[in-house]
């Protein structure tokens, strides 16, 4: 018998993040959403941890979220036993700790007694073999697999690789470096899609929270500019909230997001918007207008010309060297090696170089630019 709540999607108005605020908000969501799945063990919140940033730059799910969310949980389940929140952060930031948990507000939420906080990786991770459509080989952290339940505490942001970040992309952070690497390694964009979701489906988690206060608009999901949206989503399944925040975002079809496309083909959710049960507001009054996306890519392009005008179109990294600290991050991150370092400076390879844009995602100073040429920025205007 199939679940009647399965795509049933709650939303609550949030206008800003005090903590009253958001607990009423998170309570109307999840209620909206058919409430909290009943829970006696440990539970792992997986938030999106990415950088060591100040809650306000929107680049990591607020600690007044997991505040209101925990509160709400154990509300509805005084039985549970741990209450855990985890992330593995981008790649270079995995030996910093003290400094990301501090900055993203999550060393409060453990002074207070609140939860545990730590990183994902810290327990170890699991070999869980093969991926269903790509990944030859998958390692995972434990803490993750062997949870009793996991909530996804998602923040929406656009992405400039794979245009927008939610509940689906939040898992992919359980994957340790060299898996993340791995899947950036194609100039496919559905390799990267079927990458992300391999890990998705390796145990997806059994509630959803999408932290939409502030959101980031632009280049995502690091160096974007935060948006007020004024909106916490709730419920079960990934990608019905994902294709929610994508109507939010300004899509008129949100499954022309190459992920969001992907996991319908995979059967992870809903087929289109008229399967999915929103809950607590009407379409249009979620609605976002002048959200500015993710630079372009060759969506717009008829399928059967993309393999001729990809690399005319693809944006690429830059490096603004006014800007750039020489700390050879960039380097460091790249999947390919594409990037050498001549006097500390970074010098990108272009005929190596895939445009996974991790050199973009992981710079500290933004001094590494997502850059569209003319025919790229033809395709943000033109895109659905």
């Amino acid at each position: 018998m199939i679940d009647a709540t399965l795509y049933l999607v709650g939303v609550a108005p949030c206008q800003d993040y005090g903590p009253e605020k958001v607990r009423a908000a998170v309570d109307s969501a999840v209620a909206h959403a058919g409430g909290w799945p009943l829970i006696s063990g440990d539970v792992l919140f997986k938030a999106n941890l990415l950088a060591p940033r100040n809650p306000e730059d929107a680049v990591t799910t607020h600690p007044s979220v997991l505040r209101g969310a925990i509160h709400s949980l154990k509300a509805r389940n005084p039985e549970i036993q741990e209450l855990l929140i985890a992330d593995n952060p981008g790649y270079i930031f995995s030996h910093q700790k003290e400094m990301l948990l501090s900055k993203s507000g999550m060393a409060e939420l453990e002074q207070s007694g609140l939860a545990k906080v730590e990183l994902l990786s810290e327990r170890g991770l699991v070999n869980v073999g093969k991926g269903k459509a790509l990944l030859s080989s998958m390692r995972i952290a434990r803490t993750y697999l062997e949870a009793g339940t996991v909530v996804n505490a998602a923040k929406l942001k656009t992405h400039v690789e794979t245009e927008m970040t939610g509940c689906l992309k939040n898992i992919f952070g359980i994957a340790d470096t060299s898996t993340r690497k791995s899947a950036h390694t194609s100039r496919s964009d559905e390799h990267l899609c079927h990458a992300i979701l391999d890990i998705f489906e390796i145990r997806p988690p059994e509630f959803h929270l999408l932290d939409a206060v502030t959101a980031m608009e632009g280049k995502g999901p690091s160096h974007g500019t935060p948006r007020h949206l004024g909106w916490i989503l709730a419920g079960k399944n990934a990608l019905a909230i994902d294709a929610v925040a994508a109507w939010m975002m300004g899509y008129q079809d949100p499954f022309s997001i190459p992920l969001l496309r992907v996991a319908r083909k995979r059967g992870i959710g809903p087929g289109s918007l008229e399967a999915i049960h929103l809950q607590g507001a009407s379409w249009e009054q979620i609605r976002c207008p002048g959200f500015k996306r993710a630079p372009g890519n060759i969506r717009w392009i008829p399928t059967f010309l993309r393999g001729a005008v990809h690399g005319l179109v693809r944006v690429k990294p830059l490096l603004q060297r006014e800007h750039c600290v020489r700390c050879g991050i960039c380097a460091t991150v790249c999947p390919v090696n594409a990037i050498e370092l001549r006097e500390g400076y970074p010098v990108i390879d272009s005929n190596r170089c895939v445009s996974c844009l991790c050199c973009h995602e992981m710079c500290p100073p933004g001094a590494m630019t997502a850059k569209e040429n003319f025919l790229a920025r033809i395709a943000i205007r033109n895109r659905a």
